[in-house]
């Protein structure tokens, strides 16, 4: 949607300097391309750092994302123009007044005053950097479904009248001398927060001997490779004290058969923190380089890929650190996905800006008048693509059940907006400030880097 809207903002424009609308489409696709095209690679590449996450699910997401913003621009930069110059006679016919206002005020603002907007930057980063730091995030994934669910009910009604808030499955060695395994599971009672164990030799310490249990309990609890034990525990999933106590278990357990294996829920969400702490890493860390190089090799720049990288990552720190100061818990998945997902889709904001700016500079404009024109022939665009990745979003985030799905949605939407806001503001006024670096580091500008800078200042 966004390359659509800025490619027939791009020919409207055009078709104001020219009659001939083949000659304003061209002119609109020459002006748009390499800013679809540069954001659609960063957009694909920040999708599909998604795929170096462990869980399967990122990649699915990943993989997903990433072809659907290919095959949209691949329509846009064929299909849409085709279909705009093929229409052209109705879409003149139903056109309208434009909603939107021009947003002169906007852009005078942000130009006039870009060293304050600057100043509370600095003001506003170590606060939202503080909160995405301290967002709280839970790993069991009960809470994301509704309570009316019959296998949530279920659940509740195991806790509540039989005490089974988390159940582990321990398999060990059918052949185990009971006195051992009595042993064992003796260490295992004394943990703090075990309510009971249960398995064969409990039965046994009854006085009933094996050969009088019904074949049918006796292979609930053993074959002919294992026998299976059950541990109840009063901790609730994947809380710390249970991954604790599923720590300690596993070090009891190993004491007595180093093939011994600790299943259920308990385990599993263990596992799944360790993983997702590794995924959170490893996507943010990913999706950064890749589009880091990407921009070099789109923008021919050293600094503007730093600044670019440094707004959008700002608009992530501030949305996801909204949830820490209003007491919001966020599913794992959220703290995972949504920065690269962020990162990825908004990052065409700001290249557009970025590269007016760049032409504006190289076609011999100082940087007050290159930035204010590009800041001023992009706002609408950026403004109605933001708007309709928050109406995409919000609706979904607003009406769905599942709270995962939910929260991924309601922090899309808003993170829509935040982006939109610092592009606009924060953008425009870094590359004020730095305009002299920008012209050094970037090829085909160092010669613009007098103008505009000793008669601006």
């Amino acid at each position: 949607m966004d390359f659509a809207i800025f490619l027939y903002h791009s020919y409207m424009q055009e078709k104001q300097k020219t009659t001939d609308i083949n000659e304003a489409m061209a002119n609109a696709i020459g002006k748009t391309l390499v800013s679809v095209v540069g954001s659609s690679l960063t957009t694909i590449a920040g999708f599909l750092a998604l795929c170096s996450m462990n869980l399967t699910l990122g990649k699915d997401i990943g993989l997903v994302m990433a072809k659907g913003v290919f095959l949209g621009v691949v329509c846009v930069v064929t299909v849409l123009p085709a279909m705009i110059l093929e229409l052209n006679k109705l879409i003149e016919k139903t056109k309208h007044k434009e909603i939107l206002p021009k947003f002169k005020g906007v852009r005078d603002f942000v130009i006039n005053h870009y060293k304050i907007i600057v100043i509370i930057f600095l003001i506003i980063l170590p606060i939202a950097f503080y909160g995405y730091k301290n967002t709280g995030i839970y790993y069991n994934l009960d809470k994301s479904l509704p309570k009316t669910l019959p296998s949530v009910s279920a659940n509740n009604e195991l806790k509540e009248k039989f005490g089974m808030v988390s159940t582990e499955l321990l398999l060990v060695d059918k052949d185990m001398p009971d006195y051992q395994t009595k042993e064992m599971l003796n260490k295992i009672e004394d943990l703090e927060g075990i309510e009971w164990t249960l398995g064969y030799p409990k039965i046994a310490n009854l006085g009933i001997p094996k050969e009088m249990l019904p074949q049918d309990i006796l292979g609930m609890l053993q074959n002919d490779k294992y026998q299976m034990i059950i541990i109840n525990s009063k901790y609730e999933m994947a809380t710390d004290e249970l991954n604790n106590q599923v720590t300690k278990v596993n070090e009891i357990i190993k004491q007595y058969d180093e093939n011994a294996i600790l299943a259920g829920e308990g385990p599993l969400m263990k596992d799944l923190v360790e993983i997702s702490d590794h995924d959170f890493n490893s996507v943010n860390t990913v999706s950064i380089a890749i589009i880091f190089i990407i921009m070099i090799v789109v923008l021919k720049s050293i600094s503007l890929p730093v600044i670019l990288i440094t707004v959008i990552e700002f608009a992530i720190f501030i949305n996801m650190g909204i949830p820490y100061y209003t007491n919001t818990i966020l599913p794992f998945i959220a703290s995972i996905v949504i920065g690269t997902i962020q990162l990825g889709a908004t990052i065409d904001y700001a290249i557009l800006i970025t590269t007016k700016y760049i032409n504006g500079r190289k076609e011999g404009k100082d940087k007050r008048e290159a930035i204010g024109e590009a800041l001023g022939t992009s706002i609408s665009s950026i403004v109605v693509s933001g708007l309709c990745f928050f109406g995409a979003t919000f609706g979904v985030g607003a009406y769905s059940k599942i709270e995962m799905i939910g929260s991924l949605c309601t922090l899309m939407s808003r993170g829509a907006i935040v982006s939109m806001i610092c592009v606009i503001t924060v953008l425009p006024s870094f590359l004020m400030v730095f305009d002299k670096l920008i012209c050094r580091t970037t090829i085909g500008m160092k010669s613009k880097i007098k103008k505009g800078f000793d008669n601006n200042e």
